[in-house]
Protein backbone atom coordinates (compact mmCIF):
# COMPACT_ATOMS: atom_id res chain seq x y z
CA UNK A 1 0.00 0.00 0.00
CA UNK A 2 1.41 3.38 -1.01
CA UNK A 3 1.31 6.04 1.70
CA UNK A 4 2.86 8.93 -0.24
CA UNK A 5 3.85 10.13 -3.69
CA UNK A 6 5.85 13.08 -4.93
CA UNK A 7 2.99 15.50 -4.32
CA UNK A 8 0.51 13.67 -2.09
CA UNK A 9 0.19 11.50 1.01
CA UNK A 10 1.69 11.44 4.49
CA UNK A 11 4.38 13.94 5.43
CA UNK A 12 8.02 12.88 5.70
CA UNK A 13 7.92 13.20 9.47
CA UNK A 14 4.87 10.91 9.76
CA UNK A 15 6.51 8.38 7.42
CA UNK A 16 9.66 8.46 9.54
CA UNK A 17 7.65 7.91 12.73
CA UNK A 18 5.83 4.97 11.15
CA UNK A 19 9.17 3.45 10.19
CA UNK A 20 10.70 3.91 13.66
CA UNK A 21 7.67 2.78 15.67
CA UNK A 22 6.30 -0.01 13.46
CA UNK A 23 8.64 -1.27 10.74
CA UNK A 24 11.90 -1.07 12.68
CA UNK A 25 10.33 -2.71 15.74
CA UNK A 26 9.13 -5.64 13.61
CA UNK A 27 12.57 -6.05 12.02
CA UNK A 28 14.35 -5.95 15.38
CA UNK A 29 11.88 -8.20 17.20
CA UNK A 30 13.75 -10.63 19.53
CA UNK A 31 17.11 -9.37 18.24
CA UNK A 32 18.52 -9.84 21.74
CA UNK A 33 18.40 -13.58 20.95
CA UNK A 34 19.54 -13.81 17.33
CA UNK A 35 21.78 -10.77 16.75
CA UNK A 36 24.90 -11.77 18.67
CA UNK A 37 26.80 -13.26 15.71
CA UNK A 38 25.08 -11.68 12.73
CA UNK A 39 26.73 -12.50 9.39
CA UNK A 40 27.69 -10.19 6.51
CA UNK A 41 24.92 -11.77 4.41
CA UNK A 42 22.36 -10.97 7.12
CA UNK A 43 23.67 -7.40 7.35
CA UNK A 44 23.18 -7.03 3.60
CA UNK A 45 19.65 -8.43 3.85
CA UNK A 46 18.77 -5.95 6.60
CA UNK A 47 20.09 -3.07 4.50
CA UNK A 48 18.04 -4.21 1.49
CA UNK A 49 14.90 -4.13 3.66
CA UNK A 50 15.75 -0.77 5.19
CA UNK A 51 16.54 1.01 1.92
CA UNK A 52 13.00 0.64 0.56
CA UNK A 53 11.56 2.51 3.51
CA UNK A 54 14.34 5.12 3.53
CA UNK A 55 13.68 5.91 -0.12
CA UNK A 56 10.01 6.44 0.70
CA UNK A 57 10.86 8.67 3.67
CA UNK A 58 13.45 10.83 1.93
CA UNK A 59 11.98 10.92 -1.57
CA UNK A 60 15.39 10.26 -3.12
CA UNK A 61 16.20 8.38 -6.30
CA UNK A 62 16.51 4.58 -6.18
CA UNK A 63 20.22 4.82 -7.02
CA UNK A 64 21.02 6.88 -3.90
CA UNK A 65 23.62 5.10 -1.68
CA UNK A 66 22.20 3.56 1.50
CA UNK A 67 24.74 5.45 3.64
CA UNK A 68 23.38 8.76 2.34
CA UNK A 69 19.82 7.69 3.08
CA UNK A 70 20.73 6.78 6.66
CA UNK A 71 22.49 10.12 7.21
CA UNK A 72 19.45 12.00 5.91
CA UNK A 73 17.01 9.91 7.97
CA UNK A 74 18.87 10.75 11.18
CA UNK A 75 19.20 7.14 12.24
CA UNK A 76 21.88 4.49 11.89
CA UNK A 77 21.65 1.12 10.22
CA UNK A 78 19.35 -1.58 11.56
CA UNK A 79 22.52 -3.64 12.03
CA UNK A 80 23.78 -1.16 14.66
CA UNK A 81 20.31 -0.91 16.23
CA UNK A 82 20.27 -4.70 16.59
CA UNK A 83 23.52 -4.69 18.54
CA UNK A 84 22.20 -1.89 20.75
CA UNK A 85 19.06 -3.90 21.57
CA UNK A 86 21.07 -7.06 22.16
CA UNK A 87 23.39 -5.36 24.67
CA UNK A 88 20.58 -3.42 26.40
CA UNK A 89 18.43 -6.37 27.38
CA UNK A 90 20.99 -9.10 28.05
CA UNK A 91 20.87 -8.56 31.85
CA UNK A 92 17.25 -8.37 33.10
CA UNK A 93 16.41 -6.99 36.54
CA UNK A 94 15.90 -9.63 39.26
CA UNK A 95 12.31 -10.32 40.39
CA UNK A 96 11.10 -9.45 43.87
CA UNK A 97 11.62 -12.12 46.53
CA UNK A 98 8.86 -10.80 48.82
CA UNK A 99 5.64 -12.81 48.95
CA UNK A 100 2.59 -10.62 48.11
CA UNK A 101 0.77 -11.76 51.25
CA UNK A 102 3.62 -10.45 53.41
CA UNK A 103 3.91 -7.07 51.72
CA UNK A 104 2.36 -4.60 54.16
CA UNK A 105 4.02 -1.21 53.72
CA UNK A 106 1.08 0.89 52.50
CA UNK A 107 0.13 2.12 55.98
CA UNK A 108 3.70 2.83 57.05
CA UNK A 109 4.73 5.15 54.20
CA UNK A 110 2.96 8.50 54.01
CA UNK A 111 2.91 11.06 51.20
CA UNK A 112 0.90 13.59 53.19
CA UNK A 113 3.64 16.17 53.45
CA UNK A 114 2.93 16.92 57.11
CA UNK A 115 5.52 18.77 59.17
CA UNK A 116 7.50 16.41 61.46
CA UNK A 117 6.74 16.69 65.17
CA UNK A 118 8.25 15.25 68.33
CA UNK A 119 5.86 12.31 68.16
CA UNK A 120 8.77 9.87 68.22
CA UNK A 121 12.09 10.10 70.07
CA UNK A 122 14.10 9.81 66.83
CA UNK A 123 13.57 11.64 63.54
CA UNK A 124 15.79 10.74 60.57
CA UNK A 125 16.12 12.90 57.45
CA UNK A 126 17.50 11.62 54.14
CA UNK A 127 18.60 13.27 50.92
CA UNK A 128 20.39 12.61 47.63
CA UNK A 129 22.19 15.13 45.46
CA UNK A 130 23.88 15.43 42.07
CA UNK A 131 25.95 18.54 41.32
CA UNK A 132 28.39 18.86 38.40
CA UNK A 133 28.32 15.09 37.81
CA UNK A 134 29.08 14.44 41.48
CA UNK A 135 26.49 12.21 43.14
CA UNK A 136 26.01 11.44 46.82
CA UNK A 137 23.69 10.37 49.66
CA UNK A 138 23.24 11.41 53.27
CA UNK A 139 21.06 11.04 56.34
CA UNK A 140 21.07 12.55 59.79
CA UNK A 141 19.26 11.43 62.95
CA UNK A 142 17.88 13.92 65.48
CA UNK A 143 16.78 13.11 69.03
CA UNK A 144 15.69 15.75 71.54
CA UNK A 145 16.65 18.44 69.00
CA UNK A 146 20.26 17.21 68.92
CA UNK A 147 22.02 15.50 66.02
CA UNK A 148 22.92 12.00 67.16
CA UNK A 149 24.04 10.42 63.88
CA UNK A 150 25.21 11.53 60.44
CA UNK A 151 26.08 9.41 57.43
CA UNK A 152 27.15 10.36 53.93
CA UNK A 153 28.49 8.57 50.86
CA UNK A 154 29.53 9.52 47.35
CA UNK A 155 28.53 7.58 44.25
CA UNK A 156 29.69 7.33 40.66
CA UNK A 157 28.82 10.21 38.30
CA UNK A 158 26.87 7.59 36.33
CA UNK A 159 24.44 7.04 39.21
CA UNK A 160 21.19 9.01 39.27
CA UNK A 161 19.62 11.26 41.91
CA UNK A 162 16.95 8.58 42.41
CA UNK A 163 19.65 6.03 43.25
CA UNK A 164 21.25 8.52 45.65
CA UNK A 165 17.90 9.14 47.36
CA UNK A 166 17.20 5.42 47.61
CA UNK A 167 20.66 4.65 48.99
CA UNK A 168 20.13 7.29 51.71
CA UNK A 169 16.75 5.77 52.59
CA UNK A 170 18.19 2.26 52.68
CA UNK A 171 21.07 3.35 54.93
CA UNK A 172 18.65 5.19 57.23
CA UNK A 173 16.32 2.18 57.42
CA UNK A 174 19.20 -0.15 58.25
CA UNK A 175 20.43 2.22 60.95
CA UNK A 176 16.90 2.62 62.36
CA UNK A 177 16.56 -1.16 62.47
CA UNK A 178 19.31 -1.26 65.11
CA UNK A 179 17.50 1.23 67.36
CA UNK A 180 15.27 -0.28 70.02
CA UNK A 181 12.55 2.34 69.65
CA UNK A 182 10.21 3.91 67.12
CA UNK A 183 11.86 5.88 64.31
CA UNK A 184 10.31 8.22 61.75
CA UNK A 185 12.30 8.63 58.53
CA UNK A 186 11.62 11.67 56.35
CA UNK A 187 12.47 12.20 52.68
CA UNK A 188 11.65 14.93 50.18
CA UNK A 189 11.70 12.39 47.33
CA UNK A 190 8.16 11.25 46.50
CA UNK A 191 9.42 8.92 43.77
CA UNK A 192 11.66 7.04 46.22
CA UNK A 193 8.87 6.64 48.76
CA UNK A 194 6.48 5.50 46.04
CA UNK A 195 9.04 2.91 44.93
CA UNK A 196 9.27 1.56 48.48
CA UNK A 197 5.48 1.14 48.54
CA UNK A 198 5.44 -0.70 45.22
CA UNK A 199 5.41 -4.50 45.18
CA UNK A 200 6.51 -4.71 41.55
CA UNK A 201 9.70 -2.67 41.92
CA UNK A 202 12.74 -4.24 40.20
CA UNK A 203 15.50 -2.22 41.84
CA UNK A 204 17.69 -4.42 44.02
CA UNK A 205 18.52 -1.65 46.51
CA UNK A 206 14.80 -0.86 46.87
CA UNK A 207 13.96 -4.51 47.45
CA UNK A 208 16.64 -4.73 50.16
CA UNK A 209 15.21 -1.64 51.89
CA UNK A 210 11.72 -3.17 51.72
CA UNK A 211 12.94 -6.40 53.32
CA UNK A 212 14.44 -4.47 56.25
CA UNK A 213 11.25 -2.44 56.67
CA UNK A 214 9.15 -5.59 56.80
CA UNK A 215 11.35 -6.92 59.59
CA UNK A 216 10.70 -3.92 61.85
CA UNK A 217 7.20 -2.45 62.19
CA UNK A 218 8.51 0.37 64.41
CA UNK A 219 10.02 2.18 61.40
CA UNK A 220 7.75 4.58 59.52
CA UNK A 221 8.47 6.80 56.54
CA UNK A 222 6.97 10.05 55.31
CA UNK A 223 7.37 12.78 52.75
CA UNK A 224 8.44 16.27 53.78
CA UNK A 225 8.49 19.31 51.55
CA UNK A 226 12.00 20.55 50.78
CA UNK A 227 13.39 23.99 51.62
CA UNK A 228 10.68 25.18 54.00
CA UNK A 229 12.97 25.63 57.00
CA UNK A 230 12.69 22.23 58.67
CA UNK A 231 15.92 21.87 60.63
CA UNK A 232 16.70 18.23 59.92
CA UNK A 233 15.92 18.53 56.23
CA UNK A 234 18.15 21.59 55.83
CA UNK A 235 21.02 19.83 57.63
CA UNK A 236 20.82 16.72 55.48
CA UNK A 237 20.54 18.86 52.34
CA UNK A 238 23.90 20.43 53.24
CA UNK A 239 25.37 17.00 53.98
CA UNK A 240 24.13 15.71 50.62
CA UNK A 241 26.03 18.46 48.82
CA UNK A 242 29.18 17.81 50.88
CA UNK A 243 28.99 14.07 50.34
CA UNK A 244 29.53 14.44 46.61
CA UNK A 245 33.21 15.11 47.32
CA UNK A 246 34.14 13.72 50.74
CA UNK A 247 31.63 10.98 51.58
CA UNK A 248 32.54 7.32 51.89
CA UNK A 249 32.70 5.57 48.49
CA UNK A 250 29.52 3.67 47.63
CA UNK A 251 29.19 1.27 44.72
CA UNK A 252 25.84 0.84 42.98
CA UNK A 253 25.11 -0.75 39.59
CA UNK A 254 24.72 1.82 36.85
CA UNK A 255 21.08 2.54 35.98
CA UNK A 256 19.55 1.29 32.77
CA UNK A 257 19.27 4.87 31.50
CA UNK A 258 23.05 5.27 31.73
CA UNK A 259 23.66 1.97 29.96
CA UNK A 260 21.30 2.98 27.16
CA UNK A 261 23.11 6.30 26.81
CA UNK A 262 26.45 4.50 26.58
CA UNK A 263 25.05 2.06 24.01
CA UNK A 264 23.69 4.94 21.96
CA UNK A 265 27.10 6.63 21.99
CA UNK A 266 28.76 3.34 21.00
CA UNK A 267 26.27 2.85 18.19
CA UNK A 268 26.85 6.41 16.94
CA UNK A 269 30.63 5.98 17.05
CA UNK A 270 30.38 2.77 15.00
CA UNK A 271 28.11 4.50 12.51
CA UNK A 272 30.49 7.49 12.34
CA UNK A 273 33.42 5.16 11.59
CA UNK A 274 31.44 3.50 8.79
CA UNK A 275 30.46 6.93 7.44
CA UNK A 276 34.07 8.20 7.57
CA UNK A 277 35.49 5.14 5.82
CA UNK A 278 32.66 4.49 3.37
CA UNK A 279 33.06 4.49 -0.39
CA UNK A 280 29.56 5.67 -1.26
CA UNK A 281 27.59 8.79 -0.43
CA UNK A 282 30.69 11.00 -0.52
CA UNK A 283 28.83 14.00 -1.93
CA UNK A 284 26.56 13.96 1.12
CA UNK A 285 29.57 13.33 3.39
CA UNK A 286 31.13 16.60 2.20
CA UNK A 287 28.00 18.37 3.51
CA UNK A 288 27.32 16.20 6.59
CA UNK A 289 30.68 14.88 7.86
CA UNK A 290 29.32 14.32 11.38
CA UNK A 291 26.27 12.12 11.75
CA UNK A 292 23.54 12.39 14.39
CA UNK A 293 20.10 11.01 15.22
CA UNK A 294 18.46 14.26 14.17
CA UNK A 295 16.50 14.12 10.96
CA UNK A 296 17.49 16.56 8.21
CA UNK A 297 14.40 18.35 6.97
CA UNK A 298 15.67 18.78 3.44
CA UNK A 299 13.30 19.38 0.56
CA UNK A 300 13.20 16.92 -2.32
CA UNK A 301 15.21 19.35 -4.44
CA UNK A 302 17.89 19.72 -1.75
CA UNK A 303 18.31 15.95 -1.39
CA UNK A 304 18.63 15.58 -5.15
CA UNK A 305 21.29 18.29 -5.26
CA UNK A 306 23.24 16.89 -2.28
CA UNK A 307 23.27 13.32 -3.61
CA UNK A 308 23.72 14.20 -7.27
CA UNK A 309 20.77 11.97 -8.06
CA UNK A 310 18.24 14.03 -9.97
CA UNK A 311 17.44 15.59 -13.35
CA UNK A 312 21.07 16.62 -13.88
CA UNK A 313 22.93 15.95 -17.14
CA UNK A 314 25.80 14.18 -15.31
CA UNK A 315 23.35 11.86 -13.54
CA UNK A 316 21.27 11.22 -16.65
CA UNK A 317 24.41 10.41 -18.66
CA UNK A 318 25.39 7.68 -16.19
CA UNK A 319 22.17 5.85 -17.02
CA UNK A 320 22.32 6.45 -20.77
CA UNK A 321 19.62 9.11 -20.75
CA UNK A 322 21.83 12.02 -21.84
CA UNK A 323 24.76 12.37 -24.17
CA UNK A 324 26.96 14.77 -22.16
CA UNK A 325 27.72 15.83 -18.58
CA UNK A 326 26.42 19.34 -19.22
Amino acid sequence: MNVAGTSWGLSRNIRRQLYLTVVEKVILYASAVWAHNITARQQKLLSSIQIKFLLNITGKYNTTPTASLQADKGGNSDYEDIHSDHESYEQPSPPSTIHPALFSLEDRISHGGRVPSNRTPIEVYTDGSKINDQTGSAFCAIANEAITKTWKANLSPANTVFQAEMLALKAAIEWANTANEEVDIWSDSKSSLQALKSFNVKSKITQEAQMTLLENARIRLGWVKAHIGIKGNEIVDTLAKEETTDGIPASLPFPKSFLKKQLLQLSLSRWQAEWDNGETGRSVYSIIPKISNKQLHWSRECTQFATGRGPFPSCLKRFGLHSTDY
